[in-house]
């Protein structure tokens, strides 16, 4: 169960660093105030919805998120682990990081900026802000867990 848990954790790496560099066009795109085809002299205006600041974020979060599931998957090879145990870890990842995502993206309409459920001195609470708390502490208790799990695991023994 190990390798389907080290291969999915790497697969979904990889689907996060191409959300990220999809972000990243999609920060350019925000920061120009259109959609820029340079260097053929193509551009279209166009007012991205959403933030800079939050256009940065799933930029780079997604890329430290992928980042994080690729080496976890390489990493959790080296631990002997339960069946029940490679499941928690996969799944715990796997919820941070698209728990993230969600984060990123709808947090920037969020009023509340996504940080609670309800309203806090930052703003009001929205629709957008609970679709950005709900999935991100859900994601962080997930990862603690998987965490928590791959440090109570014993390592395998080298040859």
């Amino acid at each position: 169960m190990t390798g389907n848990t080290s291969a999915a954790l790497i697969k979904h790496g990889l689907a996060a660093l191409l959300v990220a560099l999809i972000g990243g066009f999609l920060l350019t795109f925000k920061m120009l105030g259109g959609i820029s085809f340079s260097p053929v002299p193509l551009f279209i205006e166009y007012d991205l919805p959403g933030t800079v600041a939050g256009w940065r974020a799933v930029h780079l979060g997604m890329l430290l998120n992928g980042m994080m599931a690729i080496v976890l998957g390489m990493v959790v090879r080296l631990f002997v682990l339960a069946d029940g145990s490679a499941r928690t870890v996969r799944l715990g990842v796997l919820i941070a990081i698209w728990g993230n995502f969600c984060f990123y993206l709808f947090s920037m309409f969020g009023y509340n900026h996504g940080l609670t459920l309800g309203s806090n001195r930052l703003g009001e609470g929205n629709l957008a802000g609970a679709l950005a708390f709900i999935p991100a502490v859900i994601g962080a208790v997930t990862l603690i867990t998987a965490v928590i799990v791959l440090l109570r695991a014993p390592l395998k023994s080298s040859p």
